[in-house]
């Protein structure tokens, strides 16, 4: 088995951007198959109590979710079950890219309001971010339409523009039904925009993590092994990289914060920010 998987893998050398998928998606999926200190397994049906829930997809968006390994395309499906099955009315998500989520966000949830924040063009992160963030940044710097600029969710979709580290998210707080981390994958970001996600989220709501457990995400799996280690529940879906809790004591969550991150919020606020006032939501 070991010498026809090596055989069958010099094959992809003379590919070598796919042959980077091809080792990234075999690490990835023997962690699925075989978990060592993982995120339990569990499909958001279980969790959301839903035994039936059909989705909403857009084929021109969801083709940057269908890939050769389907553990995005499990990713993707389980994000519009959460919408589907949770009906929010006020959705925020770190991370626009090609605005590929946010159409299919506002399309399995008809009622809510979908937040958008990234980077603007010409901005740069503050802290730290992974390589794989940068080309991020790069590609979503030279975007010219948006996935969803000719749908008619668009009218629901509000884009934002800051650096998720300095953003206020006060006028959020209290307010959102589902949130959703796919900015820089970074620890310090993934800390970050998960407690600015606590502060904004209300009783009920769930919070969601993209790229958990990848090669080169591994700021994802840090900070989420050390929350899960506080007593968060927090879990993973089968064969997929999407990490997810239900709101519990969010607050407390907050409140890690601390007092430097604090100050430093408050340095940022000094020097102006973007902000944004929700619709949809009440409190």
């Amino acid at each position: 088995m070991i010498v026809a998987g090596n055989l069958e893998s010099l094959g992809a050398m003379s590919h070598p951007k796919m042959a980077a998928y091809y080792m990234s998606e075999c690490r990835f999926l023997y962690r699925c198959i075989f978990p060592k200190h993982s995120l339990p397994q569990k499909p958001v049906w279980e969790v959301l109590k839903s035994n039936q829930t059909p989705i909403v997809l857009y084929g021109h968006a969801a083709k940057e979710w269908f890939r050769p390994v389907a553990s995005l395309t499990a990713d993707l499906v389980s994000m519009c079950m959460i919408c589907q099955i949770l009906k929010p009315r006020v959705i925020f998500e770190i991370g626009t890219f090609h605005g590929a989520g946010a159409l299919h966000w506002a399309a399995n949830a008809p009622g809510a309001e979908v937040y958008t924040l990234d980077l603007p063009p010409s901005g740069s992160p503050s802290m730290s971010v992974t390589e794989v963030d940068w080309e991020h940044i790069r590609e979503h710097a030279e975007t010219e339409k948006m996935d969803f600029t000719e749908n008619a969710e668009a009218q629901r979709i509000h884009c934002l523009y800051g650096d998720s580290a300095s953003f206020d998210f006060s006028p959020f707080a209290g307010k959102v039904d589902l949130f959703f981390i796919d900015g820089a994958h970074s620890y310090e970001y993934v800390r970050n925009d998960t407690l600015r996600a606590f502060s904004c989220c209300k009783p009920g709501s769930v919070v969601a993590w993209h790229d958990y457990g990848r090669a080169g995400f591994n700021g994802v799996s840090k900070w989420l092994h050390e929350l899960s280690r506080d007593g968060r529940e927090i879990y993973r879906i089968p064969g997929g990289s999407l990490a997810y809790t239900r709101a519990a004591g969010l607050a407390e969550h907050a409140h890690q914060l601390g007092e430097d991150d604090r100050a430093d919020k408050a340095s940022h606020l000094s020097h102006g920010t973007n902000r944004a006032v929700p619709k949809g939501g009440s409190g």
